[in-house]
């Protein structure tokens, strides 16, 4: 008997879905790559193909995948530039952790480790000392932080070292659990508008003969989760970031490196049932699942 149309996705072979490169490619793998390329000892170059340089300034927007760049090179016009696929592009991706969610890469990005060893292992983990479930994100119910990441970040170590660390971001991300288990180290300087963001960064990539430097935008994720990634809304914000990603470009300052990434990318999903698995709705799914 034919089977329905609908259950053709489970065919597909398995390889089709994309495997974290740890070790060699993945999100984990780049500020210990950046360091050991300034002499910060215990770090190594994973990703061997990326030059060393004095100065390294990441800016992480979150959100926005190698394939959403891909499929806009007129609302993205800089960043598309950047891809191997445009004349002159040297880009190249780098695999997101599992899961490929925000607190658990941004963790992967600040330590310089997989999920399964810094503790941050989704949007919701529970607890094994209460049974509760716990926002990792919004890191509700409380626990110690130090609890769920021991480990020292990457920055932490870099300043140590002697490099100049920097955090580039929006204020309220200050004291947030989050930032300091996943990207404490150096100096958080809270700046509201995007544009001041790059400004600052640039400034705080000059100010050290080695430095590091890390700034973020989170409203493409943002307007992505609310409207899609085919809307109006998120456009608007891929034209505004690129636009952020060629002012930075164009003020850095000598023997430095600009690193674009992102902690995951964003398809939209149908509303049919061919398209959607509802989790709460599957008991064979929650079967031994908090």
């Amino acid at each position: 008997m034919a089977q329905p149309a609908w259950q053709d996705p489970v065919l597909l072979p398995v390889d089709t879905a994309p495997v974290p490169e740890y070790g060699s490619g993945s999100l984990c793998d780049l500020l210990p790559t950046l360091v050991a390329g300034q002499g910060v000892p215990g770090f190594t170059a994973a990703i061997p193909e990326l030059a060393p340089a004095d100065r390294n300034c990441v800016f992480l927007i979150d959100g926005l995948g190698w394939e959403q760049i891909k499929a806009h090179p007129d609302e993205a016009p800089f960043l598309y530039s950047l891809l191997p696929t445009s004349r002159g592009g040297t880009g190249r991706p780098v695999t997101a952790g599992f899961p490929a969610t925000t607190a658990t890469s941004l963790a992967s990005v600040g330590t310089g480790l997989p999920p399964g060893e810094h503790g941050l292992p989704g949007y919701t983990a529970r607890n094994p000392e209460t049974g509760e479930l716990m926002n990792q994100l919004r890191w509700k119910p409380w626990t110690s932080p130090k609890a769920w990441q021991p480990y020292p970040t990457v920055f932490s170590l870099a300043e140590a070292a002697g490099v100049r660390t920097a955090q580039v971001s929006a204020p309220a991300f200050e004291q947030t659990p989050l930032t300091k288990v996943a990207l404490s180290g150096g100096s958080f300087l809270g700046r509201l508008s995007g544009e001041e963001r790059m400004d600052v960064a640039a400034e705080r990539l000059a100010a050290g003969d080695r430095s590091l430097v890390y700034t973020y935008y989170s409203e493409v994720d943002g307007k992505g989760h609310r409207f899609g990634v085919d809307s109006d809304a998120w456009r608007g914000q891929l034209m505004y970031v690129d636009g952020l990603a060629r002012r930075l470009a164009e003020q850095l300052p000598p023997r430095s490196a600009l690193y674009i990434t992102a902690d995951h990318g964003m398809i939209d999903i149908p509303f049919d049932e061919r398209s959607r698995i509802d989790f709460d709705e599957d008991w064979e799914l929650r079967a031994g699942v908090a």
